[in-house]
């Protein structure tokens, strides 16, 4: 080869490396690898990590996955509903995309009803109220929400206290859209409360009321008194327990004796459990000024939840397995799947993914630890936007958890992705 030639090929080669070194420096690697089977990572596109982390904790549900995989059928396929299965599908490794992959379409659904996620700092719970409401109204003859989550907090946040439950409400702006469609079967998020009154006088109990819920909020109680130790926290169920726990209310008329101003009794606990139970545990507190705690708060794989029931509680007579609120055989996390097991508790819950916020209260990152689908359920892995790895389950029951999604057990319970 002329000498000449031969330094054009080394200055052509030369050249070419650097170009790709700086395009690797700048804009990341050039070529993304696709995994089949396993779970994917995601792009953050600038402080997206809250959406990103949600987005893996609904992949590990398999009973959303059904509802969507059931719902997308016969919806539009530029809906969100259609948006939302292919991400999770993707996640999955079911679509054989691009790792890590950009939600792109997903986040133009939302837009497209009217949902705007502004730069910055935004809540992942607050985000899966907005993916709740939207679900809503692509099976229900409803009109769309218009908010920004950002402007929320200023201009539509209403916070309620009920019984130590602080529920976050956004209050959107209509907008032009509208669409119209028949409802199908529940959310697979939806439950409902019972809640009912008994006078302290005569006795007399009131007819029970039940009101739709898509999440649990959990207060956390007041701060453990640590000596010396590190070993005190709170259990999930006890903070569940302290949220069904029966109040008196007072200056209330009876319907029964007639009397006015009676003390009464107001019980709440669960009339129906969903099939997928998000647990939204509220870090914020006020002490002087707002802060996060992040106290560690036991929870177990298998969470049973018949004690909290109201039909459990309404038993009069109980057998000699009576599980009782706080009983150390469903706190302690030890319970099995057993047929055995599932025979004995009507509400197994098994968990399958933990949300984890890192940072202050203003400042920080989410992170998700999941399950797998399919032939890799019983696999864990730790998902942080684009980075995955597999992980413990070890590693999982120590995280602080912010969210927390339980999958209710059934006799024909799916852990596949369709």
């Amino acid at each position: 080869m002329p000498e000449t030639k031969r330094e054009n090929v080394l200055l052509f080669a030369t050249v070419s490396v650097i170009l790709a070194v700086g395009a690797f420096i700048f804009w990341g690697p050039l070529f993304h690898q696709k995994r089949r089977g396993k779970v994917l990572g995601l792009v953050n596109l600038g402080y997206t990590c809250f959406l990103n982390t949600l987005l893996q904790a609904l992949a590990s549900c398999p009973v959303v996955l059904d509802w969507l995989s059931k719902h997308q059928n016969s919806a539009n396929k530029k809906s969100f509903i259609a948006a939302l299965q292919n991400t999770l599908q993707v996640l999955n490794g079911k679509e054989g995309s691009e790792d890590p992959y950009t939600p792109s379409k997903l986040i133009q659904s939302l837009h497209g009803h009217g949902w705007i996620i502004s730069p910055g700092e935004q809540d992942a719970h607050e985000l899966f109220l907005v993916i709740v409401t939207t679900l809503e109204e692509e099976v229900q003859q409803k009109l769309p929400k218009v908010c920004s989550l950002s402007a929320a907090v200023e201009d539509g946040l209403r916070e309620i206290q009920q019984h130590g439950l602080q529920a976050t409400l956004l209050s959107p702006k209509p907008s032009s859209w509208w669409q119209e469609a028949k409802l199908k079967g529940p959310l697979p998020f939806q439950g409902l409360f019972a809640s009912q009154l008994q006078c302290m006088s005569c006795k007399y109990k009131s007819a029970v009321h039940y009101a739709t819920f898509y999440s649990l909020s959990l207060v956390l109680p007041p701060r453990l008194s640590v000596l010396g130790t590190m070993d005190e926290f709170y259990t999930l169920q006890e903070l569940i327990g302290h949220y069904v726990t029966s109040r008196v209310v007072n200056d209330v008329t009876c319907d029964g004796c007639g009397c006015r101003d009676t003390a009464q009794v107001k019980s709440l606990n669960f009339g129906k459990l969903p099939r997928c139970l998000c647990i939204h545990i509220a870090r914020t507190i006020w002490e002087g000024e707002p802060l996060k705690r992040d106290d560690h708060i036991r929870f177990p794989e298998i969470l049973v939840m018949d004690p909290y029931t109201y039909n459990y509680i309404q038993q009069t007579q109980l057998s000699n397995s009576k599980l009782q609120v706080g009983d150390q055989s469903c706190t302690n996390g030890l319970i099995n799947s057993s047929s055995l097991t599932r025979k004995r508790f009507r509400h197994l819950y098994q968990l399958t993914a933990v949300v984890v916020h890192k940072g202050s209260l203003f400042y920080g990152h989410f992170i998700t630890y999941r399950r797998g689908v399919g032939k890799y359920y019983n696999s864990w892995f730790y998902t942080s936007d684009a980075e995955v790895r597999e992980t413990t389950l070890h590693e999982v029951m120590q995280a602080s958890a912010y969210m927390l999604f339980y999958t209710k057990f059934t006799s024909s319970a799916s852990h596949s992705v369709h």
